[in-house]
């Protein structure tokens, strides 16, 4: 290996990688953003004994960059302020102007006078790191007061876009995880526990005889038949036995299907040295919210190795650890999400009407947000019913609102696992189960604090609604289930709770009353900032 050692000028100097052809930063080295948005590592090269001479510089130097003499320097201007003014996008077009005019004047300094990158990068390098992600923060949630200009969606979007671009699919997969995986000749019934024993609402299938995964079963899969087997006993037909069930198994649901014209999805799938883009544009093209992550062809001569199921959530997580210290180059995320065209909104709500027939600003006539009547049940509707509404509107989930349409709770598709204690599902068969009682199987035994958990009661449950469940703004309880926010908040904190696992939508409430006022999802984040 050959090195090569350059003595450098006592200045602030910011350096990048080249790994495998593409230029990187070290995440565990102080790193922020230059003028451009780029993301690099940064170090000050200082004598030593000068250490002590320049305390309480970094205190002065906002004035001596104010001075009308002098013309300050960008990156310099990042520095000191950290990333308390967010850097507008059309700022970039000049940039590389102020940097050659900055440039010039740091030459035409006398010599006996230190420059201002010096005394300000001095007072700087005698901490051994720069907290940019609290700068980020502050000056994000200041920022939030501030309208946003035309150009902030797409210049965001042309940073994210970038991001997606340059990194593989391999940096989603965890040092250490889990994958389920399911044999196609497992009984419906015992795949159904499965799922619920895992927590996950979907997993992949393997097919023994192709050596291959085969597909994928979801919750959705059971939804439809516990909606058959239920309209089986309307028709006369006697309820089947856990016995009667277990003949049934997944490759014979998929047949089944097949002969009756609801044939399963073909298999939807990624490979690990494909791009982040490639990612997004399959799960958004195939309406999916995952794909499974292959090492080859699902139907090559090769055995394919399930490595992990990539989703929206990943995607966002990894986005966060790259911009961690420099949210403040992605300058939407400081916008709230009231201002924003993103997610979906009952036509009651304060943003509906104010976008009532006008166009919201944006480059695109796509950034409008969905207006439509959301659709909500009580704790007493039947749960059949709202099985029915899930699978005919297509969502994720359905909110469980009072008679004032204040949320509850909320019933997803993947909730109908918990069905599994003690074989609740054959009770579907003939008894007129509610949302309430099947609410009451997803409650954790209570706590010495209680929050959002339920409280049994006949015939249904009485559920306290989001009073004790803290909202985005706040750290996320353990088991916590609903996640709120209001229409004032930063979509960076809808970034940062998306990325949770476990969490697929966030719900926006009006601050005093918590009736329901929109909807965001992964898939509706996904619309808005990857494409």
């Amino acid at each position: 290996m050959q090195s090569d050692i350059n003595a450098v000028n006592r200045s602030y100097h910011q350096y990048k990688f080249i790994v495998d052809g593409e230029w990187r930063h070290d995440e565990t080295q102080p790193f922020m953003p230059d003028p451009l948005g780029n993301v690099n590592n940064w170090l000050f090269v200082r004598r030593p004994e000068q250490t002590s001479q320049n305390q309480g510089i970094l205190s002065t130097s906002s004035q001596q960059l104010q001075s009308p003499q002098q013309q300050p320097q960008p990156h310099l201007q990042q520095l000191t302020q950290g990333s308390a003014a967010l850097q507008h996008p059309s700022q970039a077009q000049h940039s590389q102007h102020n940097l050659q005019h900055a440039a010039s004047q740091q030459h035409q300094q006398p010599q006996h006078q230190q420059s201002p990158l010096a005394a300000t990068t001095s007072s700087l390098s005698n901490h051994s790191d720069v907290d940019m992600q609290n700068a980020d923060s502050t000056s994000l949630s200041d920022a939030s007061n501030t309208p946003m200009q035309a150009d902030e969606p797409g210049y965001t979007r042309k940073k994210i876009k970038d991001f997606l671009c340059s990194h593989s699919i391999y940096e989603l997969i965890p040092e250490s995880g889990k994958v389920v995986l399911l044999d196609i000749e497992l009984p419906v019934r015992q795949a159904f526990h499965a799922l619920h024993e895992q927590g996950v609402a979907a997993a992949s299938l393997w097919d023994a005889q192709a050596a291959q995964v085969a597909g994928i079963i979801s919750a959705s899969d059971f939804i439809h038949i516990l909606r058959r087997l239920r309209s089986s006993v309307n028709s006369g037909a006697h309820p089947r036995t856990e016995e009667e069930m277990d003949q049934h198994t997944i490759r014979g649901l998929r047949e089944e299907a097949a002969n009756d014209g609801r044939p399963f999805r073909r298999l939807v799938y990624v490979k690990p040295e494909e791009h982040l883009d490639v990612l997004v544009e399959r799960l958004v093209a195939n309406e999916v919210s995952s794909a499974p992550c292959l090492t080859t062809e699902p139907d090559g001569q090769e055995i394919c190795t399930l490595l992990h199921v990539a989703t929206f959530g990943s995607i966002l997580a990894c986005l966060l650890r790259h911009f961690r210290s420099s949210l403040a180059s992605l300058p939407l995320l400081s916008q709230p999400v009231g201002n924003l065209p993103i997610g979906t909104w009952s036509p009651a709500s304060r943003q509906a009407q104010q976008e009532e027939g006008s166009m919201p600003e944006g480059e695109e006539g796509r950034d409008r947000r969905q207006i439509r009547k959301m659709q909500c049940v009580r704790p007493s509707t039947a749960l059949t019913t709202a099985l029915g509404l899930l699978l005919e509107t297509g969502v994720s989930s359905l909110p469980v609102t009072d008679e004032k349409g204040a949320l509850l709770d909320l019933y997803a598709r993947s909730d109908i696992t918990t069905l599994c204690r003690g074989n609740n599902y054959n009770r579907l068969q003939w008894e007129d189960v509610t949302v309430g009682q099947a609410l009451a199987l997803t409650a954790r035994p209570a706590s010495p604090e209680p929050s959002h958990h339920r409280t049994p009661s006949s015939p249904g449950v009485a559920l306290q609604g989001v009073q004790s469940v803290p909202s985005i703004s706040d750290s996320p309880q353990p088991d916590q289930r609903l996640h709120w926010c209001t229409p004032r908040d930063p979509l960076r904190l809808i970034v940062e709770r998306l990325a949770t696992p476990s969490v697929r939508r966030i719900f926006v409430l009006d601050p005093e009353s918590k009736v329901v006022e929109g909807i965001i999802s992964l898939s509706d984040l996904a619309a808005y900032l990857f494409q």
